[in-house]
């Protein structure tokens, strides 16, 4: 940790024994009185992860003692990258910034992911908005109606797969998706958000994209597909990441399933358990600790919360498996756990020949 980080993290610890999260002989004034918390989203507008944010942002000021304001700012870049190194290394650790960032922290810090100046296992990890079933797909037009037709279509035209960076989740599905079937595709980069990555595959600029999460697919793009009722319709889901198959998509094969051996089978489990910590909350390293519990049990009152779920359930999200603050770190301590071997195997396919340490 840098020396600065070190000094602020120890005034704001000194800061806090002094004024008190609570003060003996005396009811102190709840901490977040008069305050606003600022809500990262490491994502452009529109996407899955800022509609969902933005909905929680509504919702828990009520839940939060002292009631604050919450202030949702977007903060796009490399895939949540750029908001994880800022959350890291810039935000100060006083209970007033939070953020949203795509899945993905977890796997950057295990892969040793060069750009990534963080420690995922020392960020406070609030909750978990939903867990989640991923899926690629692709323009009809250009794919065809299944991942047998894609790869057959691909031996002709090259596909392109649009993602935020080469270092997303979402290429990461997209290399081992290629590595497994021997479909040609390559990657396009540098859309903010999976909003934009939409628009991309719609003009005709890409003819794939991975990554992209059921649940949100069906609330956003239900009209794209057949299977749900589309009788124009644009997409066909390829592939899914998921443990299990979905029961709507049991047609669809799993990214382990297409695993041609055990070794990259554990690969590909390393980026299906990533999937399962979707859409989770977080804080910079340092936080105090009762403010910390003050976040968890905020996060869990708000997501059981019968008006949020009414309007989550308006917007479309019918299946939602919220995760608690400590399941969540679990989830983060046991993808870093995974074997060495496995690891490099990630990092190789991400571009990363030589893995380095996260630098703080």
């Amino acid at each position: 940790m840098t020396r600065y980080k070190s000094c602020t993290l120890m005034l704001v610890a000194t800061a806090w024994m002094f004024l008190g999260y609570s003060m003996e002989g005396a009811q102190a004034e709840p901490f977040y009185k008069g305050k606003t918390i600022r809500v990262l989203v490491g994502s452009g507008p529109g996407a899955g992860n800022d509609i969902r944010t933005r909905l929680f942002a509504s919702h828990a000021s009520k839940h939060i003692p002292g009631n604050p304001k919450l202030i949702v700012e977007n903060m796009a870049g490399g895939g949540g990258l750029r908001t994880r190194n800022y959350l890291y290394n810039i935000a100060k650790p006083n209970g007033l910034t939070i953020a949203e960032i795509i899945r993905g922290t977890g796997l950057q810090h295990a892969i040793k992911e060069p750009a990534a100046r963080f420690k995922a296992d020392e960020f406070n990890w609030l909750g978990n908005l939903t867990t989640a079933q991923a899926i690629c797909i692709g323009a009809i037009d250009r794919v065809g109606n299944s991942l047998e037709e894609a790869i057959k279509r691909s031996k002709k035209t090259q596909l392109r797969d649009g993602e935020s960076s080469s270092a997303s989740t979402g290429a990461a599905i997209g290399k081992l998706l290629r590595k497994f079937t021997g479909m040609d595709t390559r990657l396009v980069v540098g859309y903010r958000g999976g909003a934009k990555i939409d628009l991309a595959l719609q003009k005709g600029e890409i003819d794939l994209r991975c990554g992209f999460v059921w649940s949100s697919a069906k609330t956003r793009k239900k009209h794209w597909f057949k299977r749900l009722g589309s009788k124009k319709p644009f997409a066909t889901v390829l592939v899914q990441v998921a443990m299990t198959r979905h029961k709507e998509l049991s047609d669809v094969p799993t990214l382990i399933e297409l695993a041609p051996n055990e070794s990259w089978r554990a690969v590909a489990e390393m980026i299906t358990l990533t999937y399962r910590n979707a859409y989770p909350m977080l804080a910079p390293p340092g936080v105090p600790k009762p403010l910390v519990k003050t976040l968890r049990d905020a996060f869990w009152a708000t997501v059981n919360d019968p008006q949020y779920l009414a309007d989550a359930r308006k917007i479309g999200y019918l299946e939602d498996e919220p995760l608690k603050g400590e399941v969540v770190q679990n989830l983060i301590n046991k993808i870093i756990a995974t074997p060495e071997a496995s690891k490099k195997r990630m990092a190789k396919l991400m571009g990363y020949r030589k893995s380095k340490k996260s630098k703080k």
